[in-house]
């Protein structure tokens, strides 16, 4: 071949040269960077400085997400916690950061999976129960009104789904660790917002307590769902302060470099954290909260097993003779805000009751549990329609309680109300496999997965609790349920994968010898 076949002409720079590229054809990369570094120099000098900062910021952010799209787990557990900070409104709906994250990762995911030609996708009971209820909403669309607020409940499952489906089929050791760790320091730090909050008297008139203390509401706006965000995280901070210790010390003495101290830090920020949120729990003064936290300790207590509860039983019995002295020590407001919801029944004439600051909250959500009752009694199957309790309101509701909240303050009602006895059924059957399949793990798994299962069942415990008298899917705190369960479920694949690796070896060491 001669040179000359070689040879091409550039039809532009009209200059023969033996890689048939002209100088315009090599001058263009130069020329395009140069109008980039040109047109980015522009921005930054005549755009506010918070949109360079926030380009900045979304450029590493994207470049890290599609190196490792666990770093979008990371921001998201912040995000829940300190997403209402900065929010959009896009026709009718609240677009804040927790949207915005699920968007990108699921995006990356999705195109990474399309670039390898590999799905990863686990499949087990979880995606199965959480499958049936995105069907049991679609069910509800049928006596739906309002599409708006419909689609809006059938996305935030479809977010649930999608988050659950990434950590549990794509996370390693230790990117759930680092997940772990996320989780912890967004509770904490949202606990010291709340415990600020209760000792400085930071918020409305209507949250203080005996003229000193004011209920603590972080960045939630209200007390409950405050406690139910710690409620749910507070079971992964003393699940791990109390049982991770061994494995902290172990790796410390071992003096690796960041394989010794990471197992150690994360163990002080589960004790740090376990404390913050406790206190931050209590100053919330959420009856809910108090419940919840309670069966998330009592289903843990009974997945640790024998030995647990035979340790348990002077304690229970020391309490039991202390109980008088210990209840004085006991805030009698707490006490009286207890036994507040114990004096009023189902069979109260809620329009006949005299409204008092003491019983406006308990009479409110009785109220609202009327509601929910009478539309699940217009229409048993089906309910008024998926996220149509807003909408179904004002037909049922009791005189003096016009106004809809949002939700029953009762999940189960709520549920029973939006999808009727079908879409109900299906919700418990994905709780009760839920809980299933993280009790199985607690009591057989070992290490860090029962770690992670026993603050899953935690997790579950103060959820359905806590659920009897409020509604924790808001706020983006069903996330929060999708990422630990996940969590289980990923710590199950990689038991399994190791099983196969070292049965392998196995096979391979026997057939050697």
């Amino acid at each position: 071949m001669t040179t000359e076949t070689l040879a091409t002409r550039s039809r532009w720079s009209g200059v023969e040269h033996p890689t048939g590229k002209g100088w315009l054809e090599r001058a263009l990369p130069l020329a395009l960077t140069l109008l980039g570094v040109l047109a980015l120099g522009l921005f930054i000098a005549r755009a506010p400085l918070m949109w360079c900062v926030a380009a900045l910021v979304g450029g590493v952010g994207l470049w890290a997400l599609l190196m490792r799209p666990a770093v979008a787990l990371y921001a998201l557990a912040f995000a829940v916690p300190f997403g209402s900070l900065r929010e959009l409104h896009v026709g009718g709906l609240t677009v804040g950061a927790s949207e915005l994250l699920v968007m990108a990762l699921v995006s990356v995911w999705f195109l990474r999976m399309a670039a390898t030609r590999q799905v990863q996708l686990t499949r087990s009971r979880l995606t199965l129960g959480i499958l049936c209820y995105l069907a049991a909403l679609l069910i509800a669309l049928w006596p739906a009104t309002s599409m708006t607020l419909a689609f809006k409940e059938l996305a935030k499952w479809g977010e649930f789904l999608l988050v659950y489906l990434f950590v549990a089929s794509t996370l390693t050791p230790g990117e759930t660790k680092m997940v772990a760790a996320s989780l912890l320091l967004a509770g904490a730090l949202e606990g010291l917002q709340g415990i600020y909050q209760f000792l400085f008297q930071v918020g409305p008139e209507g949250f203080i307590l005996n003229g000193r203390y004011m209920r603590a509401y972080g960045h939630f706006l209200q007390p409950n769902p405050f406690g139910g965000y710690m409620g749910l995280l507070l079971p992964l901070a003393y699940v791990l302060a109390l049982g991770y210790w061994p494995e902290a010390a172990r790796a410390w003495r071992r003096r690796e470099g960041w394989a010794s101290v990471g197992p150690m830090l994360l163990w002080a920020l589960a004790v740090i954290a376990a404390v913050i949120m406790g206190a931050a729990l209590l100053m919330s003064w959420s009856r809910g909260a108090l419940l919840g936290l309670a069966a998330g300790l009592a289903c843990v207590a009974l997945a640790l097993g024998r030995r647990v509860w035979l340790a348990l039983l002077p304690l229970a019995l020391v309490g039991l003779l202390l109980g008088p002295m210990l209840l004085e020590r006991v805030p009698t407001d707490l006490i009286d805000r207890m036994a507040e919801a114990l004096r009023y029944t189902a069979g109260t004439e809620l329009a006949a009751v005299e409204i008092t600051d003491a019983n406006f909250a308990i009479i409110e959500r009785l109220a609202h549990w009327n509601a929910a009752w009478r539309m699940f009694d217009s229409n048993p199957w089906l309910g008024a329609g998926a996220g149509q309790y807003s909408v179904a309101y004002p037909a049922v509701a009791l005189p003096r309680w016009q106004d809809p909240l949002g939700h029953a303050h009762n999940y189960y009602l709520n549920t029973l109300a939006e999808g009727g006895l079908v879409g109900l059924a299906v919700y418990l059957a994905f709780l009760l496999t839920a809980g299933v399949v993280v009790w199985r793990q607690a009591r057989r798994g070992q290490g860090w997965g029962r770690m992670v299962a026993l603050a899953a069942l935690g997790m579950l415990g103060h959820l359905a609790a806590h659920s009897v008298v409020d509604n924790l899917y808001v706020h983006e705190m069903y996330l929060i349920v999708a990422i630990l369960l996940g969590l289980v479920a990923a710590t199950l694949r990689q038991g399994a994968t190791q099983n196969i690796i070292e049965h392998r070896r196995t096979g391979v060491e026997c057939h050697r010898s």
